[in-house]
């Protein structure tokens, strides 16, 4: 097992030890097996441009095990640790890591509002389609362009201060702040690579593979830059504090608003054989119940990227995705979705490799839940994309279709 895989496992040992002192906490998770296949390039995870983990040479079989341990010893304290082992037959990065760990400590007011604040690794919850537990999809099996990149690159270390309405209140709201620490290469995927499609969550001290841009060849513009790709999670690399603001409101059973602002103020600097990128965006996501068997939601983000001093060799983009999607559910067991999505990249900088990225898809899935933990799920993706920076000779598409079976049981 690589060594981040082994730091996440002696944290789940040690906070399950703890909790086993006071009193049983819940251990829940789920464990898959799917298979994929595509007419898409060779995909990002294997050094490609091709958008999917699988790709035209080959079939992609995941096998992953996710599980978390959730302890709640009053009504005041939380903790929370999730972690997953998968056995991906290919693919580089690990293969076992930490995914979310924190403490959360809420505080009761009058009227029974709340006060939170929430110390650790964690997803803002800003998805509309990640709502289910281990910030899973309720809807389809891959996430969306926007999410995908959410679950690779954004996943602040920090702290989080919410206040909440009171739980019976016939409209919700939260008002919220969040420091950000450990997340100054958000950024270098989308610029390397562009955006991608799948349902991949990146482990604390992943690295993941770039493309083989001629600038980040070791005589290239950015070849200081460490060989074997980026690291979205890991140590601070420049010192400086980033922040997050969001602001959700609705009605707990009928609809919800959620507005966010990042900004990671990374320096722009090279430190340690890694770029701390300046990246922010601004996020509007909802979601509305017209009736009791459907759901709408969407999101849309807008934001930048850069670094290296703009006075030398550096990188400016603008980037933007947004997804609608439709959902059905008849009953307890089955679930009809589509989504569509846009997503583009605007090269800002004019030097090394032109970065812009430009694509849109349509998903269409089917879920179905029998034995009361298990779920089935059958998926199609088409693809339309373009990226500039692809090998000369060949068409720039990094798109295609993708199919998708994949059986799940939960514990």
């Amino acid at each position: 097992m690589h060594r981040t895989g082994g730091r996440a496992m002696a944290l789940m040992a040690l906070m399950t030890s703890a909790a086993v002192q006071a009193e049983t906490p819940q251990v829940f998770g789920f464990a898959r097996a799917g298979v994929s296949a595509s007419d898409a390039p060779t995909s990002w995870h294997e050094g490609g441009w091709g958008r999917y983990l699988a790709d035209e040479d080959d079939a992609s079989i995941d096998i992953e095990a996710q599980f978390a341990l959730l302890w709640e010893p009053s009504l005041e304290w939380r903790l929370f640790a999730q972690a997953l082992v998968r056995g991906n037959a290919a693919g580089r990065g690990e293969h076992a890591g930490l995914v979310e760990a924190y403490a959360e400590r809420t505080m009761f007011f009058g009227n029974d509002q709340r006060l939170r604040l929430r110390a650790g690794q964690f997803f803002l919850p800003t998805s509309r389609e990640a709502v289910d537990p281990l910030w899973q999809s309720r809807y389809t099996l891959g996430l969306s362009a926007l999410n995908s990149w959410i679950a690779e690159e954004a996943r602040p270390i920090g702290l989080d201060l919410s206040w909440r309405s009171p739980v019976e209140s016939a409209r919700e709201w939260e008002l919220a702040a969040t420091g950000v620490i450990g997340n100054d290469s958000s950024g270098a995927l989308l610029a390397w690579r562009g955006f991608a499609q799948h349902d991949r969550l990146s482990v604390l001290g992943e690295v993941l593979p770039l493309p083989a841009l001629d600038s980040l060849s070791d005589d290239g513009a950015f070849g200081h830059q460490r060989d074997d790709g980026t690291k979205p999670f890991g140590p601070d690399l420049d010192g400086r504090t980033g922040y997050a603001w969001r602001a959700r409101y609705g009605d707990p059973h009928r609809f919800r608003v959620l507005a966010t602002v990042s900004d990671n103020r990374g320096d722009r600097g090279l430190h340690r054989g890694e770029y701390a990128w300046r990246t922010r965006y601004a996020l509007l996501g909802g979601e509305w119940q017209p009736g009791e068997h459907w759901m709408l939601a969407g999101e849309w983000i807008d934001g930048d990227s850069g670094m290296g001093l703009r006075t030398g060799p550096h990188v400016d983009l603008d980037f933007s995705a947004a997804y609608l999607l439709a959902s059905w559910a008849p009953d307890d067991q089955w679930r009809w979705s589509a989504r569509i999505e846009r997503f583009d990249i605007i090269d800002r900088d004019g030097s090394a490799e032109d970065n812009s990225d430009d694509g849109h898809a349509l998903t269409l899935s089917l879920l179905h839940g029998f034995a009361s933990d298990w779920r089935a799920g059958l998926e199609w993706v088409h693809g339309d994309s373009m990226h500039a920076a692809t090998a000369a000779g060949t068409s720039g598409d990094t798109g295609g279709d993708l199919w998708r079976v994949e059986l799940r049981r939960g514990f």
